[in-house]
């Protein structure tokens, strides 16, 4: 996890070890047009905000 100017921001190998998906499923989430995913570097992060944004949205 990242913060960056007060944001929590994470990346694809903070949601597989936090959700305990695979990688996979973490890049498919950061993909998703919810999550607004931002490249900082070589780093694909995504908000703490988008995030639950797209996880309260999945349908089971």
């Amino acid at each position: 996890m990242f913060e960056i100017g007060g944001i929590k921001m994470f990346s694809a190998e903070d949601i597989t070890k936090a959700l305990h998906v695979s990688k996979e499923t973490a890049y498919r989430i950061i993909k998703s047009k919810e999550a607004h995913a931002k490249t900082i570097g070589r780093k694909i992060l995504v908000s703490e905000e988008n995030l639950r944004k797209v996880l309260n949205n999945v349908k089971v």
